[in-house]
């Protein structure tokens, strides 16, 4: 991938609770990811970040709030680890997409775990193999568009959800994942 392709959606924030040398890069197929999962989901943003960070990344990736609407749950609404009990939904047709597994305790079945995104050095964490020890930037790449983590996600939710849709006794989406 060339070095100009993986600062297009490169952000730095100068809204209020967010550290103006703070830079934000948005996943590659973020925006595909986000249209065509709104024609198969209702999605929730739930982070653990500050409302103010919630608020300035929504204005970015769905100004129109045509995906999320006024659907966030941040960190001053949330206990210490995540849960669906916030979100009134049958928690058998609700999918997680995250990337951390350990803030759903609760909610395994219904998780489908995406790999970090680390486009920046201080991202990383010393958790990282010997083979991930370089970030994007670093490497002056990104993640493949086309086989990437939201890509592949996607393929997997849509076939979940056409199951869902066309098989009579498929009532649970955690199953369906699983597949």
């Amino acid at each position: 991938m060339q070095e100009r392709d993986s600062r297009v959606d490169l952000l730095r924030s100068f809204n209020e609770g967010i550290n103006p040398k703070h830079l934000i890069k948005l996943r590659p197929f973020l925006r595909e990811f986000l249209k065509e999962a709104n024609k198969l989901f209702r999605m929730h943003v739930y982070t653990m970040g500050t409302y103010g960070y919630a608020r300035y990344v929504l204005s970015v990736i769905d100004p129109g709030k045509r995906y999320f609407g006024n659907r966030v749950i941040t960190r001053e609404k949330s206990p210490p680890k995540k849960t669906l009990d916030r979100i009134s939904a049958d928690q058998r047709r609700v999918v997680i997409v995250d990337d951390n597994a350990s803030v759903w305790p609760q909610h395994k079945p219904n998780l489908l775990q995406v790999s970090q995104y680390i486009y920046f050095r201080y991202q990383m964490t010393n958790n990282n193999s010997e083979e991930e020890s370089y970030s994007y930037a670093e490497k002056k790449s990104d993640e493949c568009r086309s086989n990437g983590a939201l890509s592949n996600v996607l393929k997997l939710l849509q076939k979940a959800h056409t199951r869902f849709q066309q098989e009579e006794d498929s009532n649970d989406l955690r199953l369906l994942i699983r597949d």
